[in-house]
């Protein structure tokens, strides 16, 4: 978090002669990209995770955008199984596609600076599918999720340039819901609701207005 802090500070320090981009009919394009492999201790199989997911939003009037993202995640990991006393290691896989359409508005602090709240809704559809040879496992790990969301997160943008924006953000209000199928039968379903979660781990990022 320290690191973070010091990196935004220093970023704010230097945007000293760039005017922020947040006018009317300019566009704010941004998103996520993240990759992982890894192989735990006695394992014989690696994990991987794989995500993406751009955004785009257009300035509908001064200091307000709205926009949406597409995304695409996909990750697999082994699955221990023994089947008559002999142990055997099969795979897990999940894929998912997200759609998350976002609304946010930006107050001026100084040329350089600005507040903004970010209002977002989300739906992923995920499916999974396990390489397993007992029944019981298969039947409950080859399932569909859908996963609905809602947010709404405080931030701050620092322009150290007039096409890059950096912000720091945090959680802030939260809704989401989950619910599992497997075999058209209800598996799991949960619901959860909160506030700044993750008050202590905040978010720094990148945006380009063109």
């Amino acid at each position: 978090m320290k690191r973070i802090l010091s990196i935004f500070i220093a970023l704010t320090a230097i945007s000293v002669s760039c005017m922020a981009q947040t006018e009317k009919g300019k566009v704010l394009l941004g998103g996520y990209f993240s990759f992982s492999n890894f192989k735990n201790n006695g394992e014989t199989k690696s994990s991987t995770n794989f995500a993406i997911n751009p955004t785009a939003g257009f300035f509908i009037t001064d200091n307000l955008v709205i926009g949406a993202g597409i995304g695409y995640s996909h990750s697999s990991y082994p699955v221990n199984q023994e089947i008559n006393g002999v142990a055997s290691v099969e795979k897990m896989t999940t894929n998912g596609v997200r759609i998350s359409p976002f609304g946010r508005y930006y107050v001026g602090i100084t040329p350089q600076l600005k507040f903004f709240g970010h209002l977002e809704a989300s739906v992923n559809w995920l499916k999974s599918k396990a390489d397993v040879q007992d029944k019981l496992l298969y039947s409950y790990t080859n399932a569909k999720t859908n996963l609905y969301g809602a947010s709404l997160s405080p931030g701050i943008a620092v322009f150290p340039s007039r096409k890059i924006g950096i912000e720091l953000s945090i959680s802030g209000f939260y809704f989401s819901k989950q619910n599992s199928t497997a075999q058209d039968v209800k598996v799991s379903e949960s619901k959860t609701f909160g506030f700044g979660s993750d008050f202590f781990n905040p978010r720094l990022g990148m945006q380009f207005y063109l």
